[in-house]
């Protein structure tokens, strides 16, 4: 387990860039968190990263939007939000969003939890204060260190890895 404290919008862009500098596909990365931590914003820096131009909207009332990126990326942004979990989220089409040659991004998770297969990365963002957000992030060992080292060298953040968290 990855924990930082972003100290700012920029640095939550940052690390953003950072994370999508080490995707590759198939991945699936989850993003938990309160309304206005950042969930969004984290994964339109990402999608902006990978090559995405033109808007990148919010998928919160069509619950999925898709995205090209550089090299013919694929990449999904899908928020579940207003999903309910159950029937709702067993009617959703999960597999047309979930293919080995995508990276997909599901804010909301929770709602899906049945129907997902377990994420590649899971990505906490928690308020702190107006500007800064407290991260934690699950993933691979390899990944975990090798994100706290970039963000330290990027001095975005003092990130720590606690393993077999």
């Amino acid at each position: 387990m990855l924990t930082a404290t972003l100290t700012s919008p920029e640095a939550t862009g940052t690390f953003a860039r950072l994370l999508a500098a080490r995707l590759a596909p198939p991945a699936l990365v989850t993003l938990r968190g309160d309304l206005g931590t950042g969930k969004t914003t984290l994964v339109r820096d990402v999608l902006r990263a990978r090559g995405v131009d033109g808007v990148v909207a919010s998928p919160s009332f069509t619950l999925a939007q898709s995205y090209e990126g550089a090299g013919g990326l694929r990449l999904h942004h899908l928020d579940l939000y207003r999903l309910g979990p159950g029937a709702d989220a067993a009617l959703f089409a999960f597999d047309d969003y979930l293919d080995d040659s995508a990276l997909t991004f599901v804010e909301w998770p929770e709602a899906g939890a049945a129907e997902l297969p377990p994420a590649d990365v899971d990505v906490l963002l928690g308020h702190r204060t107006l500007e800064s957000r407290e991260l934690t992030v699950r993933a691979a060992p390899a990944l975990e260190d090798d994100l706290a080292a970039a963000m330290t060298a990027a001095g975005i953040a003092d990130a720590r890895t606690v393993a077999g968290v």
